[in-house]
C-alpha cells in the first residue's frame, strides 16, 4: 500500500495540526518529537500510537513508558479521547519505567521484593546508615563527619542526594574501583559524608547481598535494573535474545515525557531497543529538564540517543494549546526557539516592579481579591503562586492567612510547621510559659521535638538503667511518652526548657541558646531583628545535623524570614500569639476551593488560569547564576499559566531573564 492509500486514523473531537498529522503519518524506524510546553505532547503520541495499531502493530505488543504515574493516566486519557476503543486500550501496555523495572526485576529474581512507597518508611534505614558510618571505626576521614547522626532532619535531604546519585549512575560510571575519599567527592561535586551514607545505605538495602535485596524504594528497581544491564557479570548478560527478560517481542516502544529520562531510565530503554525489534517514538520538551530531579538530561532524547540507540528522525511539535501568543513569545525567547499559540484567548504578561516588601504585598493582595484578568468569580484554585525557594513563602503565607484567603502548599511544608520555625516557636512558649497558647497537640509536640533536635538534646526520663541501656526503639517510646506528658501539661514547658533542652545540649550549643532567650526575654521586635540571628548562629545548628549546603540555607532563610515577619508588631507576646492564631486557622482552611503556593518542580506538569511569580529578582531567582537549570526554572514556571502571567520583581535590581524573555 502505498502512502497515499493509507488508512489514516481519524481522531474524535479534534482535527490535528499539520505538525500532529506529519507526526503521525511518517514512516520512520525511531522518531524524537521537540515540543513545547502545552503543545499537546500526549495527545500527540496517543495520535501516534492509535496510527501504529491501525498499521497493524499487534497491540499488545506496544509499550508506553512515563516517569509518574500522572503520566500513565493522561497518556490512557488521552487514547479514550482521540477515540481508540476500550478493548484495544486494555491490550496497550502504559506504565511507569519504575513499574516495568519493578516487573522485570521480579521475573529475574524470582520473588516480589517488598516495595516502601513513603520516605517514613525508609527513615529507619537511613538512620542506621548514618549510625554506621558515625561509628565506624577504621574511618579515615572522621573530621569530615562532622553532622550529629542522631537527628533525624537530614534524612529527606539524604535520600533526594540517593535519588539523584542513583539516577544518574554517577559512583558506577565515575568512581567504582576507586577509594572513596574527600577528595574524589569533591571532583564528583558531592560531599563526602553523603556518599559514606549512600554506600553504606545500598549494603544495607540489598540486605548484605548483592542479587536478594531487603527492599525498595521509589525509582530503586530502575537502578536496580540498570546496574544489572551494566553488570558484565551478571547471568543475563550472556542469555540469548529469547531468554533474556527484555526480550519481549515488541513492535513499538513509546516514551512521553522523555525530558525526565536519566541514565538509568535510559540505560534500560537502550537495552530494551536492542533486545526487541521495535520502532520507537519519544515526545520530551528539554526545556522543562529540571536536573535535580533524579538526575533528568536532556541529552537523553538528543545526541545521547543517536549515538547508544539509533540515529531519530526528530520532528517538531512547536504549536501551544495552553497559552496566548503573548506569552508564547516570550517562552521562546527566553528558551531560544519558536513557540506558536493556537488559543482562542491571548495571554496577559505583565510585569510590576515593586519598591519594598509591603509594595509587593499590596500588589498580591489586589491580584487575589480582585481576580486581575480573570472572572469575578473565578475560584481560588485557579490561582496559583511558583516560588524558587521555600523560605520565600512565609512572608506570602502571613499575608494571606490575615486576609483569610485559603491556600495551600506543595512541594514544601507551610512554613509554620517547618521544623526550624517550630524550634523558635518552641524556644519561645517554653521559656515564656506560653506553651497552653499552642493550642494543637500536633503542634506541641512538633514544637518539644524541634527543641530536643535543634539543640542536639535528649530526653532523659531517669528510667534507663546505664549498666543495661536500652534498645533505640525503647528509647525513641521513652523519649515520645516524655513528649506527650508535657504537650498535655504544658504548665511542664519551662522545666522541660531547663532540664532536658538546655541541661543535655553540648556546651557551645547551649551558650547560644541561652543568648537567644535573653533576646526573646526583652520582648522587643527590634532587638529580635537585630541581634537574634546573629546571636543563635542558625547555620551552625544546622550544619549539625544536615548534610546538604542547600537544606543548611533553607533552615536559615525561613528563621530569617520568620525574625523579619515580626516587623510592625510592638511586642514579641504579639508577635507569637499572632503565629498561633494563624496557624489555627491554617488548620481550618479549605484545601480543595484554596490558591497554590508551589515550588517550581512541584508545579510542574500543571496549568493555572492565573500564575503568580515573585522574587524574579538578580540573586534571588538564579541561584548559582545563569545555569540551565535556573533558566529551564523559569520556562516551567511561565508555562503553566493559561490567561495570565504576573512576575514581580524588585524595581532596582529585576532579574536578567526578564530581559531575554522581552518582557523588560
Amino acid at each position: 500500500m502505498s502512502p497515499s492509500d493509507e488508512l489514516v486514523f481519524a481522531p474524535k473531537g479534534f482535527t490535528p495540526t499539520d505538525e500532529q498529522r506529519a507526526i503521525q503519518l511518517a514512516r520512520k524506524p525511531h522518531i524524537v518529537i521537540e515540543a513545547n510546553a502545552g503543545a499537546a505532547k500526549t495527545t500527540t503520541l496517543a495520535l501516534r500510537l492509535a496510527q501504529a495499531l491501525q498499521r497493524g502493530a499487534d497491540p499488545q505488543r506496544v509499550l508506553a513508558l512515563t516517569y509518574t504515574d500522572a503520566a500513565v493516566l493522561a497518556l490512557q486519557e488521552a487514547l479514550a479521547r482521540i477515540g481508540l476503543p476500550a478493548a484495544v486500550r486494555r491490550q496497550v501496555r502504559v506504565m511507569t519505567f519504575e513499574a516495568f523495572c519493578t516487573e522485570r526485576m521480579q521475573a529475574i529474581e524470582g520473588l516480589a521484593v517488598p516495595r516502601h512507597e513513603r520516605p517514613d518508611a525508609l527513615k529507619p534505614h537511613v538512620l542506621q546508615a548514618i549510625d554506621r558510618v558515625l561509628h565506624n571505626a577504621d574511618e579515615r576521614f572522621p573530621d569530615e563527619l562532622t553532622f550529629d547522626g542522631r537527628n533525624e532532619a537530614n534524612v529527606e535531604g539524604l535520600l533526594a542526594s540517593f535519588t539523584q546519585l542513583k539516577g544518574t549512575l554517577q559512583l558506577l560510571f565515575e568512581a567504582a574501583d576507586r577509594t572513596l575519599t574527600p577528595t574524589l567527592a569533591a571532583e564528583l561535586g558531592h560531599d563526602y559524608a553523603t556518599l559514606k551514607i549512600l554506600r553504606a545505605y545500598e549494603h544495607i538495602r540489598r540486605g548484605g547481598h548483592p542479587d536478594h535485596h531487603a527492599f525498595r524504594g521509589e525509582h530503586d528497581a530502575t537502578h536496580d535494573l540498570a546496574r544489572l544491564l551494566l553488570d558484565d557479570d551478571a547471568w543475563l548478560g550472556t542469555q540469548p535474545d529469547e531468554a533474556h527478560p527484555l526480550s519481549l517481542g515488541l513492535h513499538l516502544v513509546l516514551v512521553d515525557e522523555m525530558h525526565d529520562t536519566n541514565r538509568a531510565m535510559f540505560t534500560v530503554l537502550r537495552e530494551l531497543m536492542r533486545r526487541n525489534r521495535a520502532a520507537f517514538v519519544g515526545v520530551g520538551d528539554r526545556d522543562q529538564v529540571i536536573h535535580a530531579m533524579a538526575g533528568a538530561d536532556a541529552r537523553f532524547m538528543g545526541e545521547t540517543f543517536d549515538r547508544e540507540v539509533a540515529v531519530a528522525t526528530r520532528f517538531p511539535l512547536s504549536t501551544t494549546w495552553r497559552f496566548g501568543q503573548r506569552l508564547a513569545d516570550a517562552v521562546g525567547r527566553l528558551a531560544h526557539k519558536p513557540c506558536l499559540a493556537q488559543t482562542a484567548w491571548d495571554t496577559e504578561v505583565e510585569v510590576i516592579a515593586t519598591v519594598g516588601p509591603a509594595d509587593r504585598n499590596w500588589h498580591v493582595r489586589r491580584l487575589i481579591s480582585e481576580r486581575v484578568g480573570l472572572p469575578p468569580q473565578a475560584p481560588l484554585s485557579s490561582i496559583a503562586i511558583l516560588l524558587r525557594q521555600p523560605h520565600q513563602s512565609v512572608e506570602l503565607e502571613n499575608l494571606l492567612l490575615d486576609l483569610g484567603i485559603d491556600h495551600r502548599t506543595a512541594g514544601f511544608e507551610t512554613y509554620l510547621m517547618r521544623p526550624e520555625v517550630s524550634f523558635v516557636r518552641g524556644l519561645y512558649a517554653c521559656s515564656r510559659n506560653s506553651l497552653g497558647g499552642i493550642e494543637r497537640a500536633e503542634a506541641r509536640l512538633a514544637v518539644l521535638r524541634a527543641l530536643l533536635r535543634f539543640a542536639g538534646s535528649s530526653v532523659n526520663t531517669g528510667d534507663v538503667d546505664p549498666q543495661n541501656p536500652p534498645d533505640a526503639a525503647t528509647l525513641a517510646r521513652l523519649e515520645k511518652e516524655a513528649l506527650q506528658a508535657v504537650c498535655a501539661a504544658p504548665e511542664m514547658a519551662p522545666h522541660f526548657l531547663q532540664n532536658q533542652v538546655l541541661r543535655n545540649a553540648p556546651d557551645d550549643v547551649r551558650e547560644r541558646l541561652e543568648d537567644a532567650l535573653d533576646v526573646l526575654e526583652s520582648d522587643d521586635p527590634e532587638t529580635l531583628q537585630r541581634r537574634f540571628v546573629r546571636v543563635l548562629q542558625p547555620q551552625r545548628l544546622a550544619e549539625r545535623m544536615m548534610v546538604r549546603q542547600r537544606d543548611i540555607a533553607q533552615v536559615v532563610g525561613n528563621i530569617e524570614g520568620l525574625i523579619q515577619s515580626a516587623a510592625g508588631y510592638d511586642h514579641l507576646t504579639s508577635f507569637f500569639r499572632a503565629m498561633n492564631e494563624r496557624e489555627v486557622r491554617q488548620h481550618g482552611m479549605n484545601p480543595r476551593q484554596s490558591l497554590l503556593i508551589s515550588s517550581i518542580e512541584a508545579a510542574k506538569g500543571l496549568e493555572f488560569d492565573h500564575v503568580i511569580l515573585p522574587g524574579l529578582n538578580k540573586g534571588e531567582f538564579a541561584i548559582g547564576g545563569d545555569t540551565e537549570d535556573n533558566r529551564n526554572l523559569l520556562y516551567v514556571a511561565m508555562t503553566r499559566a493559561r490567561r495570565r502571567l504576573t512576575i514581580l520583581c524588585d524595581r532596582t535590581r529585576a532579574s536578567a531573564y526578564l530581559r531575554d524573555a522581552g518582557l523588560i
